[in-house]
């Protein structure tokens, strides 16, 4: 059973954000990259899970934990009454090659220790379950889940960890017929008190970058026309309503300036006016918590992304959006 949802990661979204509103650098654009088949492959494995069946486990996915005095992400934790196990998921295609502990793409090093990240991941947990003399066991793997992944190594102590995409369907029915009883509830318990928000966000952007304004959702055009309640785009003919408009730019708020106060005025700015202050007002009061202090008012975005907006049954937009078909 997944215990929670996979959504795209903070710095996937920022990217995303980004590029809508500036030509990005060739730094971010490898960054963006890096993020979209990081969350790729995770949606990969939840696909292949999914199929399989996760009946016989509970598994938490996306996950940070505050361990000790550091914070660690895991990308999947399966859990049963034998233990933990962690899947350290990976999206590399090509040929790679491990030579005394370190990892080669095409001859070149990479940045990444996957076996050290998987090793640090895994002692975090069992220096948590020994906190509490917990009777469990804990391991892990590092899942490749790409089918163009070719690996080359003489070290055979790897092999036993590492779980390639032609063994990954054999890999996770493995976990069927294991219990689910008062041991992993008692493991579920311990991780929950230990969840936190990603501490490791640092994302910002120089303002003078973007592109003010508001685009189509559908094509990404800043080329609108104003109707009485949508505004249509003059490049596909896809109609939206204001409050569509108004939820994407304070998404996009949210993630270009993270942690930076939002006020009427800086939100006004980022959409250079293109809707009437009164129903932009209208649109933060409904879709922000409200902080005053004295005279001044701001506002944090209610919800975790646009998606999430529209997915939630009390933001209740008034007026139909019409995409067009790409």
């Amino acid at each position: 059973m997944f215990l929670n949802t996979r959504g795209k990661s903070h710095d996937l979204l920022f990217y995303e954000t980004l590029e809508r509103r500036c030509e990005l650098t060739s730094v971010e654009k490898s960054w963006f990259k890096t993020f979209q088949k990081g969350f790729e492959g995770e949606c990969l494995y939840d696909d292949i899970f999914e199929d399989v069946g996760h009946d016989d486990v509970l598994v938490y996915r996306d996950l940070y934990l505050k361990l000790g005095k550091s914070v660690t992400q895991y990308d999947a934790l399966v859990i049963n009454d034998d233990g933990i196990v962690v899947n350290e998921i990976k999206n590399y295609t090509g040929d790679y090659k491990v030579e005394g502990g370190d990892w080669f793409r095409n001859g070149q090093r990479i940045s990444e220790a996957p076996l050290a990240q998987l090793n640090r991941a895994v002692g975090k947990l069992i220096g948590l379950k020994n906190s509490v003399n917990g009777q469990f066991g804990v391991s892990g793997k590092l899942i490749f889940v790409s089918d163009d992944f070719y690996l080359q190594t003489d070290d055979n102590s790897l092999w036993p960890k590492i779980v390639v995409r032609m063994d990954l369907r054999r890999y996770l029915r493995g976990f069927r017929g294991g219990k689910i009883g008062n041991k992993s509830q008692f493991i579920i318990r311990l991780l929950s008190e230990n969840i936190v928000e990603n501490p490791y966000i640092d994302n910002n952007v120089d303002e003078a970058r973007l592109r003010k304004g508001i685009y189509c959702g559908q094509c990404g055009s800043f080329s609108l026309i104003k109707s009485r309640f949508h505004l249509v785009c003059s490049e596909c003919g896809s109609k939206e309503s204001n409050e569509t408009h108004l939820l994407r730019a304070m998404n996009d708020y949210q993630f270009l300036f993270y942690g930076k106060p939002m006020t009427r005025t800086a939100f006004s700015y980022l959409i250079n006016e293109e809707i009437h202050w009164k129903t932009v007002s209208r649109a933060l009061l409904k879709h922000c918590y409200i902080n005053k202090n004295g005279v001044s008012t701001t506002y944090q975005f209610k919800y975790k992304d646009f998606d999430d907006a529209l997915s939630k049954g009390d933001t209740h937009i008034k007026y139909k959006d019409y995409l067009t078909q790409k």
